[in-house]
């Protein structure tokens, strides 16, 4: 099959890209800069970098980087703001732009993936920013699959491998709102195996899958587990939610990339969890639980 994919140089897309050169599919990796990109896909089979920008591209461009495709994949999204167009122009426009691009390109095949906690009421911007991104998806005529994970796990993740740096720093960690709020992590790869496998599951066409792993969690835990796991004693310190919102505002006046923002605070108030049932039934996926994983790559 042949794919175009969004966010294939990214952390979800690097692992879904080798997934798919591992299954013979021949991928256009959509790229603001190919040449670098074509330097890290050189070893794997079948993958393409082309130049283009969801952004910036018009549909008339995007369009004709499509042609002759079977599927798009749409992986592009961000969960911090600065340095970016933004989350209304890469979420909804970005979206908005894909679709109507595969529509005239006459790629009927469209894979996106969303995030869970995503609705229409959502107390977050990134979640109804997600929210309008699926309702182009959901109004096309494509053929399509959205799926919502939850926050993912794996080699090169921000959340774990960034309390990790601190851990391995600082005497403490802190616990926004006191770690109370939920996360139902969910390995890379598992995502990845899903996304792949769908191209080739006609029965997940006009279905909508939430995805978490087996086990929901307080992020006091899952910090827990993580020093645990790295042989570590470390104090877990809660950072009281307006405190925090405070530090959030004053991260966003300096020039580098802030650690957390407001609308991670707001989401990181409510539990981000679901029943994984349907995605395991469709998938026959067992999902890796999060124990294992932390053993097996801090522990070593």
């Amino acid at each position: 099959m042949k794919v175009f994919l969004t966010g294939g140089t990214g952390y979800v897309g690097g692992t879904l890209l080798s997934l798919l050169s591992l299954a013979g599919h021949e991928t256009r990796v959509l790229s603001r800069d190919p040449e670098p990109a074509r330097q890290r896909l050189a070893t794997m089979s079948g993958a393409f970098p082309v130049r283009g920008d969801i952004t910036e591209y018009s549909v008339d461009q995007l369009a004709e980087l499509m042609k002759k495709q079977d599927a798009v994949v749409h992986l592009v999204g961000i969960i911090i703001e600065k340095g970016t167009p933004g989350f209304e122009m890469v979420h909804p426009e970005g979206t908005r732009r894909m679709v109507a691009a595969a529509e005239q390109a006459g790629v009927k095949r469209f894979v996106h993936m969303s995030a869970l906690g995503t609705r229409e009421n959502a107390v977050a911007r990134y979640h109804k920013s997600k929210f309008a991104a699926e309702q182009f998806v959901r109004e096309s005529d494509l053929d399509w699959t959205i799926f919502r994970p939850s926050i993912i796990f794996g080699e090169n993740d921000e959340f774990l491998n960034t309390f990790a740096g601190i851990a391995r720093m600082a005497p403490a960690l802190p616990l926004i709102g006191g770690g109370r709020g939920k996360l139902q992590p969910i390995w890379v790869e598992d995502v990845c195996r899903c996304f792949a496998q769908s191209l080739n599951m006609p029965e997940t066409i006009g279905q909508t899958y939430d995805m978490g792993g087996d086990t929901a969690y307080p992020i006091r835990d899952i910090l827990s587990m993580l020093v645990k796991a790295m042989g570590k004693k470390r104090l877990l310190v809660p950072l009281p939610t307006p405190v925090a919102r405070l530090q959030a505002k004053l991260f966003n006046l300096l020039p580098m990339k802030p650690p957390f923002t407001e609308d991670q605070i707001t989401m990181l108030g409510e539990d981000n969890v679901c029943d994984p049932a349907p995605m395991k039934e469709a998938f026959g996926l067992t999902p890796r639980t999060l124990e294992n994983y932390l053993a097996d790559h801090f522990g070593r």
